[in-house]
């Protein structure tokens, strides 16, 4: 039976649909199976109640495919309100009596233990596909439970490399939100890190597509058979490889930062560079602002990048032994349909992917305004230059 077939006519319950793999996940699953109903755990925040947070997901520019072929896939889609640190999901009563019929769990973020046992009181399950990272462990990483404590219930669990912009679907490179990754792949700023080291990363799409794969696996054998691990594989080249393939990408899209673009593992070397190049110039511009009556924002920008970039600097320095084989004997497992459909190895061109994601980001991530008002000081400043160094050598 093939994957599409499997999940005709079945309710799947979600978990982490707003994460960013959630969100793929979701769009992925209504678009390819379109005798879907799915159950979405998420909570009210931000003055938006769940029903709202659904539909603003659905507005979305990464669900307009979905919405011109299916325009009522929202209509397929329950939201619950709930969180996944409260003992049964913090559902009520009666929503966790609707979910009888759930044969299929997605589990995208947050913690798993409590999900793990909420899913044993699913009378029907025939699977729970839960995320997890590579970075979690330590010293060899094999495709096996290793100190996880799981329940009796039928599991596939699935163990990601860092998550970038999406390869195919639903569109080249998309990406909404400014990461770590996105910043460091678009040279928005210098990064800390070995740039002699494997590139973690797996486009957010082919890990859709690998939670989507791996649960058809898992729930086509006995609901007996023990869990089964699957290390998702990553790209085929290291962080300055990644980053010497996306010059051409940053110099057509260059993203509106003073921002040094690179890795390097000195130390010293990185806070002289961030502090002169692009700290004090983002400081400057917006003292100049400041002074003509306009709207500091230069400096936020650089704030908002280091943010970024910071938060991926425990993965740069990181050199992971990791076993990956399950996934592609899975993959011979699927008929020719199923493998064009649901694509999870990323056997890419890095320069043309890299280039996608920097559009992407200029198109979904960057405020015009503040893009010309880099580009102008950028041009200001090198005249400036320019003029002492004449002025320096013939006066």
């Amino acid at each position: 039976m093939s994957v599409i077939e499997w999940y005709a006519d079945r309710e799947v319950l979600l978990t982490g649909v707003t994460s960013t793999l959630g969100r793929s996940l979701l769009e992925k699953i209504l678009r390819s199976c379109p005798d879907i109903k799915v159950h979405a755990v998420l909570r009210s925040r931000h003055h938006y109640n769940k029903d709202d947070r659904i539909k603003r997901i659905f507005a979305s520019p990464g669900f307009e495919r979905l919405r011109q072929k299916y325009p009522d896939a929202i209509s397929r889609v329950r939201a619950l309100e709930g969180n996944l640190l409260y003992e049964g999901l913090g559902l009520s009563k009666e929503d966790r009596a609707s979910l009888k019929k759930v044969s299929v769990a997605f589990h995208a973020a947050g913690p798993h233990d409590d999900v793990f046992d909420f899913c044993q009181e699913l009378p029907e399950l025939k699977v729970l596909a839960a995320a997890s990272s590579v970075f979690r462990y330590r010293g060899q990483l094999t495709e096996a439970l290793q100190n996880e404590q799981v329940p009796e219930i039928p599991l596939a669990l699935v163990r990601f490399p860092i998550l970038s912009p999406a390869l195919v679907e639903p569109m080249p490179g998309f990406v909404e939100v400014l990461n770590g990754v996105t910043a460091l792949m678009v040279g928005a700023g210098l990064a800390l890190g070995h740039p002699e080291n494997p590139a973690e990363l797996l486009p957010v799409d082919l890990a859709a597509n690998a939670l989507i794969v791996t649960a058809w696996d898992r729930g086509t054998r006995e609901k007996t058979d023990a869990p089964l691990v699957y290390n998702a594989p990553r790209l085929e080249c290291t962080w300055g490889e990644l980053i010497e393939k996306g010059h051409r990408a940053n110099r057509k899209f260059a993203y509106p930062t003073f921002g040094v673009r690179g890795i390097t593992s000195m130390a010293m070397l990185h806070w002289m560079a961030v502090l002169l190049l692009e700290w004090l110039p983002s400081v400057l511009c917006d003292m100049i602002l400041n002074l003509g009556g306009g709207k500091q924002r230069i400096l936020a920008e650089h704030v908002k990048v280091r943010t970024a970039l910071r938060s991926l600097e425990p993965f740069l320095s990181k050199s992971l032994s990791v076993s990956r084989n399950r996934l592609e004997r899975l993959r011979q497992r699927l008929g020719p349909e199923d493998r064009e459909a649901f694509p999870m190895f990323p056997d890419i061109d890095i320069e043309a992917y890299v280039l996608c994601a920097a559009a992407s980001t200029r198109k979904y991530c960057v405020d015009e305004k503040g893009r010309n008002l880099v580009r102008n000081f950028k041009r200001v400043f090198a005249v400036f230059l320019l003029v002492a160094v004449l002025f320096y050598f013939f006066f």
